[in-house]
Order: structure tokens, then sequence, then C-alpha cells
């Protein structure tokens, strides 16, 4: 009864937690800067331009972002306590939780980032965003937040496909392997692919870095699922 309740318990993590953390970071403004014609400085700019509107809403979804990046950790943690070794993936479950962990860590920068952007753009006077170095600064830590984040996904990508792959055969979804699959492991490789690339597509850069988040967002998706599937039988898992 007790390992039931832990995978309830983990299913509220898997639900709640990543559908905040999209929330918190599709509505940040300036989180993701469209392509500009004058080049990628200038589209960066324009991003420290648009957090600048409104500097306090930056912040608090920073703060809540961070704190939301936790309901993974812990939700896929609680999968790892709970389900047997029955299957001998067990591996792949361990090794999904290192994965998972250092994701968390380098998130955890990328979220310091923010915040130190967000109080930079709180504490210099809006005029001193338009050239100079102010503006200089806001765009470097704007840049250091995205790029740490970045590595972040990739690895978080990866550590939930180890996790998807080792439940190829937990009777959760009915055809567990074509879902894991197709929700789990494929959105991983092709939003890493995505990501890794943006940089060698100088005019498309932004848009690059946009179709590779709205990939993974079917990782997500199997997430929240895999979180309610918990929620309503957690049960099943802990029997498999």
């Amino acid at each position: 009864m007790k390992s039931i309740r832990s995978a309830k318990v983990a299913g509220w993590f898997l639900v709640i937690g990543p559908l905040v953390d999209v929330l918190v970071s599709v509505g940040r403004p300036g989180t993701f800067p469209g392509e500009s014609p004058d080049g990628v400085q200038a589209a960066m700019q324009a991003g420290v331009h648009a957090a600048a509107s409104n500097p306090t809403l930056y912040q608090l979804m920073v703060d809540f972002g961070f704190i939301a990046s936790f309901g993974l950790l812990i939700g896929f943690w609680g999968i790892k306590q709970v389900m047997a070794d029955t299957d001998g993936r067990g591996h792949l479950r361990r090794l999904g939780m290192v994965i998972l962990t250092i994701a968390l860590g380098v998130r955890s920068a990328a979220f310091a980032m923010g915040f130190l952007f967000a109080t930079t753009l709180s504490f210099t006077p809006r005029e001193a965003l338009d050239s100079g170095p102010a503006l200089d600064t806001a765009v470097m830590f704007l840049v250091m937040e995205g790029s740490l984040g970045v590595f972040a996904t990739m690895l978080t990508l990866a550590g939930v496909a180890f996790f998807a792959v080792s439940m190829m055969n937990a009777g959760l979804f009915g055809p567990d392997r074509l879902v894991n699959s197709l929700m789990g492991v494929v959105p991983a490789v092709v939003t890493s692919l995505l990501l890794l690339g943006a940089p060698f597509f100088s005019d498309g850069i932004f848009t690059s870095y946009v179709i590779g988040n709205v990939v993974a967002l079917v990782q997500v998706a199997w997430i929240i699922v895999l979180g309610a599937v918990l929620v309503r039988k957690g049960d099943s898992l802990t029997a498999a």
C-alpha cells in the first residue's frame, strides 16, 4: 500500500511539475527571440527590451520555473523507487536518474543566469538599455541563460528517454512500445539534433530553437500522461 501511495505521489509531481514549467517558460517575456533582418545580436537586444517591459513578471517566472523543475526529478525518482527490477531494466532507470540530476544542476545554473538577467533589468533605467554597456550586459546574461537552458533541455530529454525505454513492458499505456518510442524517445533525438544544429543556421537560429522546443513538447505530453496514469493506477507500476 505504501508503494502504491508513493507511485501516486510521483504521478502528481510528473503532472504538475512539467505543466507549470512549460507554462512559465512560455509566459516569460523575451524567452523566444524572433528572427531579425539585422542579425542575431539585434534579435537578442529585442529580447532584452521585451523582458525589460515587465522585469517583475520575468523574475516571478524564473522563480516559479526553478521550483517546478524539481517536480520532474522527484517524480522519476519516485518511479525508480517503486518499480521493481523484475524486467532487468533497472539500470536504465538508474542511468536516467543520473542524467536527470545533472540536467537539473545545469538548469539551475540557467535559472541563476535568468535571475541575474531579471535583477539587471530591475535596477537599470529603461533608457540605459537602449544602447551601451547595460544593454551588452543584459544580452550576455540572456545568452548565457539560453545556452545553459539548451544543454539542460537535451540532458533532460536523454534522461527521460532512458526511462521510456526502461518502461517498454510496464503495461501502463496499452501499446507501450509504440507510445514510449514515439513520445518518449523519438522527440529526444529530433530535438537534440535541432538544438545542436541551430547555431549553424545564422539566418534561422531562433526558428530552429523554437521548432526543437515544440518537438520536445511531445515528450512533455508523454510525461504528463505518464503522471496521470500513475495517479489513476499506480498499483500496476508497483506490480511490474
